[in-house]
């Protein structure tokens, strides 16, 4: 309210959800918020005890960037663009996190897998597990 009562305008036509300097100031104040709860999560909370969805999508960044773009606003976007109420965009972000989320474990998962299965395949045989024939035997 602060700038909305002042006699100096930045924009010629006020809109309080496109240029006002509070709306921004707003969603600034949000974002901070979000990320100071972000690290206290990580730092002090349960990340340090077990799973932290912040990390988890860290770790496949670059995957879940390209997906979650297409179920936005590409071919497979799940809700109608510009037709949704504030319930219906909420639970589309929902599902759209916890989406990447699962994406971003099954990535990580079958990532170790592959990595353990080829270190297992390039490890030489144990030669207690590969009996051979001395050559006494004969």
């Amino acid at each position: 309210m602060l700038f909305d009562h002042a006699s100096m305008r930045l924009y010629a036509s006020y809109d309080y959800w496109h240029t006002s300097p509070q709306f921004l100031l707003l969603r600034c104040g949000i974002m901070l918020l979000i990320m100071f709860a972000s690290y206290a999560w990580c730092r002090w909370g349960l990340a340090q005890r077990g799973f932290s969805p912040a990390i988890q999508l860290g770790q496949t960044s670059l995957l879940v960037y390209w997906v979650h773009i297409e179920f936005v606003y590409g071919r497979l976007s799940i809700l109608p663009k510009r037709q949704c109420s504030i319930a219906k965009a909420t639970a589309g972000l929902a599902a759209v996190f916890v989406a990447m989320v699962l994406l971003s474990i099954l990535r990580t998962t079958w990532k170790r897998r592959t990595v353990a299965a080829k270190k297992a395949a390039a490890q030489p045989r144990n030669r207690s597990t590969c009996p051979r024939r001395n050559a006494k035997e004969f």
